[in-house]
């Protein structure tokens, strides 16, 4: 009876045994890369690649998703609907009732039925230069608000080392209270660029202050603190649907099944979608090639004309 109980003993040790080495093979094998996937954001066309392991369609969309989370820049739909292009005074266009912006002289008394025909052939050509110069103008006041919004802060942040470095009889303010009060010289251009940038539902005039408050009591430069604002956040810090984010996964075969060539799904949510294609790396045939020395020897002939 003793020796039954030790050999059932020793067999359940040795099955839970190569659980756990069952275990670790399947992680080390999802760690080794093997495929390169295509991640395609839709409706902005924003697209990041990567390496993975051999995986499931259902555990590589959730690789993906952390990645997208991460690496991806947050999709912003204010951006795809620019504002119209403000005309300027003093153009040379002038809009005539066909919608047409050119000018047509009538020098043999025939311009009524011409016209017409040219608005229709033309419209198609002013769409797309409308829409380049509506992205150039766009553009250009992004870099307008962002040279007055550095400016300003720099400014704002050249005031309080001031106050540090002097010693003067004033009432000492703590981080808070000192961003409270430099923060209505910078207020107006950080709103302005983030209204050209579409990024004022992301940031509070709370939050703006507490970031002040805090690089201020850190020591970060102006441009340390205009980092958040300038440079586009990852969807992980503009996500509003807390710690569980549903996404839906569309998949024309089982999504238990292993990623192989040309394996494609799509992630879902909302407007969002995520376009994954996944493609297996070759398989690499290095060879190695040995140089004789004796044979990297060189030879120099001068001659008496030659320039040393």
């Amino acid at each position: 009876m003793l020796g039954a109980t030790a050999f059932a003993g020793g067999l359940a040790d040795a099955l839970l045994a190569i659980h756990y080495l069952g275990v670790l093979l399947t992680e080390i094998h999802h760690i080794s890369p093997k495929f390169h996937i295509s991640v395609l954001r839709s409706p902005d066309g924003i697209e990041r690649k990567f390496l993975i392991g051999s995986l499931s369609i259902q555990r590589a969309a959730v690789w993906v998703l952390q990645r997208y989370y991460s690496e991806f820049p947050s999709y912003n739909p204010h951006l795809d609907r620019l504002p119209p292009l403000r005309r300027r005074h003093g153009t040379s266009s002038v809009t005539n009732g066909n919608g047409s912006s050119f000018k047509f002289y009538d020098f043999d008394g025939m311009s009524s039925s011409f016209a017409p025909s040219i608005g229709r052939l033309s419209r198609r050509g002013i769409s797309h230069n409308e829409r380049f110069y509506e992205e150039h103008e766009f553009e250009r006041r992004v870099r307008k608000r962002r040279a007055r919004l550095i400016g300003a802060t720099e400014e704002a942040f050249t005031h309080i080392k001031r106050l540090q470095d002097e010693q003067g009889t004033g009432v000492p303010l703590d981080c808070l209270e000192a961003a409270a009060a430099v923060f209505p010289s910078l207020a107006r251009p950080l709103q302005k660029y983030l209204r050209v940038t579409r990024q004022l539902p992301w940031h509070t005039a709370e939050s703006v202050l507490n970031h002040l408050a805090m690089a201020l009591r850190l020591g970060l430069s102006p441009r340390a603190f205009l980092e958040k604002f300038l440079s586009s956040p990852a969807p992980i810090h503009t996500n509003r649907e807390g710690k569980i984010c549903s996404w839906a996964l569309v998949s024309d075969i089982s999504v238990s099944r292993t990623i192989a060539l040309n394996t494609n799904f799509l992630l879902r949510n909302g407007e969002v979608s995520l376009f994954v294609t996944v493609s297996p790396l070759p398989h690499f045939n290095v060879t190695e090639q040995i140089v004789d020395p004796k044979n990297n020897k060189f030879t120099l002939r001068l001659s008496s004309e030659t320039s040393v």
